[in-house]
């Protein structure tokens, strides 16, 4: 089963979803020298990231994971490092993508409008205003500062606006269409050696589970109980699932897509298993609505990439990577329900 694409609900859904959901990217070099003034952490063209910065967003990440699965969330293993590491890069990727994405809207000559500053200044205001001393004290940073970030995470929202204003284009409820299905599972499982190598099934262990599956799909074309079957072929429990066209593979989709409600498919094959599908509804409505916009982000982050990656390959990125090495999600920070994207969806949402 292929998986949708997280949605990360902060502030500004969309530049969320962009710079934090998808990461860096691999055919993407940057050129990363040195020479950086005090307190800088990297420099994209005239376009600076300062340590306080950092602290910023580190300190509001970390509240809001702590508030929400406790102190002990950074210890917990995420892809071969702790979850504190994982976020330490995350936090990397985030305040490089944004000040480069300011570059670009400075290229494509985007700019805020009187309004937009004010509205920034009211922003920064506010939020220096919630935080307690220690927290203003841990930034040390100005409100004049504050609304500098304010005005460039807006030019960053504007860009990608901007670029992808083409990914809002109609999406059909056929192409957004969620279902509902009944499934029988027949795993091609495969032996795994002590080198960690998978031994193919044989030819005569894939025409048995072949067989099986056939059966099963004979006794469900025969009108025996779907659920019934579930519990005599499947090692997994009884139920239904909820999927997309984006959820699955290729050949399931185009078998068990083009079912109608109530029906059965044949055996479906794809790389992994054999299956037997009963369709309960062929389009949930409510869930169909929501996975448009679902499809609509994951199109905008295909097109906004497309452009940015083409553009910060000429970057000049002056970068400290020692300066990083103080910065982690294991550390203490000041304690502040203070919380920067909240404020700024209140000023420009």
């Amino acid at each position: 089963m292929r998986k949708r694409i997280p949605k990360y609900c902060l502030a500004a859904l969309v530049l969320i979803f962009l710079l934090l959901t998808a990461g860096c990217r691999d055919d993407v070099e940057l050129k990363w020298v040195t020479g950086l003034g005090p307190g800088e952490l990297f420099r994209v063209e005239d376009i600076s990231c300062t340590e306080a910065e950092a602290r910023l967003f580190l300190m509001n990440q970390k509240n809001r994971y702590e508030a929400a699965y406790g102190e002990n969330i950074w210890k917990i293993p995420v892809e071969e490092e702790s979850f504190a590491g994982y976020m330490k890069k995350k936090l990397e990727v985030f305040l490089s993508q944004l000040k480069c994405m300011v570059v670009m809207a400075q290229k494509r000559g985007i700019a805020l409008s009187e309004e937009e500053k004010k509205q920034a200044d009211a922003a920064a205001a506010e939020y220096l205003s919630s935080l307690k001393e220690d927290a203003a004290a841990y930034l040390g940073l100005s409100e004049k500062d504050l609304s500098r970030l304010y005005q460039e995470y807006r030019l960053a929202e504007l860009l990608v606006s901007q670029v992808t204003a083409a990914a809002a284009g109609e999406i059909s409820d056929d192409e957004a269409r969620v279902i509902e299905v009944q499934q029988i599972i027949f795993p091609k499982v495969q032996q795994q050696e002590e080198d960690g190598s998978l031994v193919p099934l044989m030819d005569s262990e894939m025409q048995a589970l072949r067989a099986r599956a056939e059966e099963a799909a004979g006794r469900a074309a025969s009108g025996d109980s779907f659920a019934n079957l579930q519990e005599v072929y499947s090692s997994e429990e009884a139920g239904s699932i909820q999927v997309s066209r984006y959820d699955v593979e290729e050949a399931w989709e185009q078998a068990v897509f083009a079912l109608g409600s109530g029906e059965v498919s044949g055996v479906i094959e794809t790389d992994t298993a054999f299956y037997v599908v009963r369709c309960v509804s062929n389009l949930i409505p409510d869930l169909t609505a929501a996975n448009k916009e679902v499809i609509r982000q994951r199109r905008s982050a295909e097109l906004f990439y497309q452009e940015y990656n083409g553009f910060i390959k000429n970057l000049l990125i002056l970068s400290d990577s020692e300066s990083w090495k103080k910065f982690s999600f294991e550390t203490e920070v000041p304690d502040t329900e203070a919380d920067f994207y909240a404020i700024y969806d209140k000023y420009f949402s």
